[in-house]
């Protein structure tokens, strides 16, 4: 027994020393450069960009102006739905839904695998279901889908990891 006692106090006394972590009471988060809401516009601008020419080019869409249309809906959908999540999920500390709080408030960058996983599951079946008639290859227009949104996806991740930066 007396050495069950020694070695749990041992251990105690070795997890903090072994196992540090760092812990941020009272503080708060707040970005020291610009909030992630800044790039938006920029953000929405490249990935429509990318998509529509992936999807025109490679996934042989004959109909340009409906395949803006289409993903620019797509991708409206896939951009609104984390912040609208996130705002939702900020009610309880910020006392009401806000969505500017789900921008600057937490130590939270947007662009996650969470995020590509969202994007996907969003814009593949609403661009896919929509121009499937207006290609001449629809598993070409399935894989620049995927590859254009992935790719999007990491760029404005990395975008917005060299552009915004936060402290506690």
């Amino acid at each position: 027994m007396k050495k069950k006692v020694i070695c749990l106090a041992i251990l105690i006394i070795l997890i903090p020393i072994l196992l540090p972590s760092t812990v941020y009471a009272n503080s708060s988060w707040h970005w020291l450069t610009i909030s992630p809401r800044w790039l938006l516009p920029f953000a929405i601008s490249l990935t429509l960009l990318i998509e529509t020419l992936a999807v025109i080019k490679p996934g042989k869409v004959t109909k340009p102006k409906k395949a803006l249309l289409i993903i620019s809906l797509a991708n409206l959908l896939s951009f609104v739905a984390p912040y609208l999540e996130r705002a939702y999920r900020f009610i309880p500390t910020s006392g009401g839904f806000s969505v500017f709080a789900a921008f600057d408030k937490g130590p939270y960058y947007m662009i996650l695998f969470g995020y590509l996983v969202l994007t996907l599951c969003v814009e593949l079946p609403v661009v896919y279901l929509l121009l499937r008639r207006d290609t001449s290859d629809q598993k070409s227009l399935g894989k620049a889908i995927v590859l254009a949104n992935t790719a999007t996806t990491l760029l404005v991740a990395v975008l917005e990891r060299l552009i915004c930066r936060g402290t506690w």
